[in-house]
């Protein structure tokens, strides 16, 4: 599936999608506080770049810990970014760039890159790129939190992260047709083993590389790069 219709997914959503997101993730405060917990950096004022960014969620937590940082919201879909500039308003230390972060042409470096549950919808070969290219783009001392959904390592385990997945779907305030939105943007998922995005990882220079989360699918990755 194309990264057209990832951006044509997202947009359809944005207006709802800060409603809907705690009820379609179990622990999101839980996922976000331990992003925000890794987010170190010695620099008073760090860059910080949040790739995929959609509306701002995962910064705004961010800007609870850093309040003098600059900070860069990137996002394929424009719609999401609309929503983060008016969570954001009036405030001049953030940018946004709308576009897609493999083709992307950074002109900076940054102290802190994040990401959440936004790249388990490239394919590994990508997963593998943008982990490189977000190596080649941080600081000396600087961290990659990625806070993402990652495949079981077997049939058996996959299917009781799906199964857990749903029961808290359907047990939340979710109406018929949120779930069928959702259901719909699901099919764009494609989740990597937790195995392979370490490997991955470890494989384009990242040290001290550990995971710091897990529930079920869903898992907070860490790597700093260090020479």
């Amino acid at each position: 599936m194309s990264h057209g219709i990832v951006k044509e997914r997202f947009n359809e959503c944005a207006e709802e999608y800060d409603r809907q997101r705690r009820a379609l993730i179990p622990h999101l405060d839980d996922i976000y506080t331990t992003v925000a917990e890794l987010a170190v950096s010695n620099v008073p004022g760090p860059k910080i770049l949040d790739l995929g960014a959609g509306t701002g969620l995962l910064t705004k937590q961010l800007f609870k810990r850093y309040q003098r940082a600059e900070f860069t919201l990137l996002d394929l879909s424009d719609k999401m970014l609309e929503v983060a500039k008016q969570r954001f308003d009036g405030l001049p230390n953030f940018h946004y760039i709308n576009g897609n972060y493999l083709e992307h042409d950074f002109e900076d470096f940054f102290d802190i890159v994040t990401s959440s549950l936004s790249i388990h919808h490239l394919k590994d070969a990508e997963k593998k790129f943008l982990y490189e290219k977000i190596y080649s783009i941080l600081n000396d001392d600087g961290v990659f939190i990625n806070a993402d959904q990652v495949l079981a390592p077997n049939p058996e385990n996959e299917r009781a992260y799906h199964a857990k997945w749903m029961e808290y779907i359907e047990s939340g305030p979710l109406t018929e047709s949120d779930k069928k939105t959702i259901f719909k943007r699901m099919e764009l998922d494609k989740p990597a083993t937790l195995e392979d995005n370490l490997k991955w990882l470890k494989d384009s220079r990242f040290r001290d590389v550990d995971v710091y989360y897990k529930y079920y699918t869903f898992t907070v990755m860490y790597g700093k790069k260090t020479v």
